[in-house]
């Protein structure tokens, strides 16, 4: 399952858990299966937020330069 195939599942389940009466245990399975969601989410955005400092000119955090994107396209 890709990063946002993850997130529309999290949807789901929030979803679910708000809106229907579920008895307890099913509701505790869903909960857990969102947590579980919610954490792999997290690392793959930590991986990718590692990667994006990594590919960086400098190695320093900086924002992002929208004016070289804008010349790039001309």
């Amino acid at each position: 399952m890709n990063f946002s195939q993850k997130l529309d599942e999290i949807q789901k389940i929030v979803h679910t858990l708000e809106k229907d009466e579920l008895p307890l245990e099913a509701a505790l399975e869903l909960f857990e299966q969102g947590v579980s969601l919610v954490k792999e989410c997290q690392v793959y955005l930590t991986q990718a937020e590692q990667k994006i400092f990594l590919l960086t000119n400098s190695g320093k955090e900086e924002p992002l330069n929208m004016e070289l994107k804008e010349n790039n396209d001309e």
